[in-house]
């Protein structure tokens, strides 16, 4: 019976300790405030605001310039379709 007795008061001591340990490790819970994602507006930042007319045009002048992509090839191609994108904020 001591046996036993001693056997359960040592595995409920290291069940204790354990559990201590582990929940000081754990990081699953934020302590700081999260990092906003990136497709969130930041303070400060506020996007352009577009009319429908004004977007209207710059998807034509978006269009235009991809089009004037279309005659390249390979790697300029690639480059003229980046450099529209990042001129229209269409990343």
């Amino acid at each position: 019976m001591n046996k036993l007795l001693c056997v359960l008061t040592a595995g409920a001591a290291a069940l204790v300790l354990t559990s201590g340990f582990s929940s000081a490790a754990d990081k699953t819970r934020p302590t700081a405030e999260p990092e906003p994602r990136a497709s969130e507006n930041q303070p400060g930042d506020p996007g352009p605001v577009m009319t429908a007319p004004d977007q209207a045009k710059q998807d034509q002048d978006y269009m235009a310039a991809l089009k004037k992509c279309d005659s390249l090839t390979g790697g300029q191609k690639q480059k003229c379709v980046e450099a529209a994108q990042k001129k229209f904020n269409r990343m």
